[in-house]
């Protein structure tokens, strides 16, 4: 028999073999297993794993599925909700140094020694906190989606305005002199 006729007669037998449902996984598998080290070359992804291939089984499982276990990771803590500031208190921020509580709808007097203000809270929730502020002259600033992680306070005029937190409606809010 020539080595081209034996080379025909174990493809036919691999072929055969490769016909069943065995066959048919481990084909999947084999082609698994080769396409698990594809992948593109952009540079950007050096050391990064390649994406799994899904598998197949021949046969169905009869094993029973693992109960699944509560996390052990800790539960979110709980916020407290935050009691909005006293119109006394709100009044302190004339000056343009203060920490209070506000929910939409709360006016914040004009800081006259800052230029700034009055402001009014048009909006606080998982956004952020929309302040609005219309000076004597017509003029209208709008401080939207003030957040406490966005990398620091904002300013108008000569007063810095800083979110410390939000808590559902309520946000607390930090008013200070601007540095120069």
């Amino acid at each position: 028999m020539t080595t081209s006729e034996t080379s025909a007669r174990r493809r036919t037998g691999w072929l055969s073999a490769a016909r069943g449902a065995a066959g048919t996984a481990c084909a999947l598998l084999a082609l698994a297993a080769a396409l698990t080290g594809c992948g593109s070359d952009s540079g950007g992804d050096a050391g990064a794993p390649a994406p799994a291939a899904p598998s197949r089984s021949a046969e169905p499982s009869t094993a029973s599925p693992t109960p699944t276990k509560p996390s052990s990771s800790p539960s979110p803590t709980a916020v407290k909700p935050m009691k909005p500031s006293t119109p006394a208190e709100l009044r302190a921020c004339a000056d343009g140094s203060c920490t209070v509580v506000v929910t939409k709808g709360t006016e914040i007097p004009r800081a006259a020694g800052l230029r700034a203000g009055p402001f009014t809270v048009s909006a606080v929730g998982a956004e952020g906190v929309d302040l609005t502020s219309v000076d004597a002259s017509g003029f209208t600033s709008n401080l939207l989606g003030q957040r406490p992680d966005q990398g620091g306070p904002s300013t108008v005029n000569e007063l810095s305005i800083a979110v410390l937190a939000i808590v559902e409606d309520t946000a607390k809010l930090r008013l200070f002199p601007a540095e120069h």
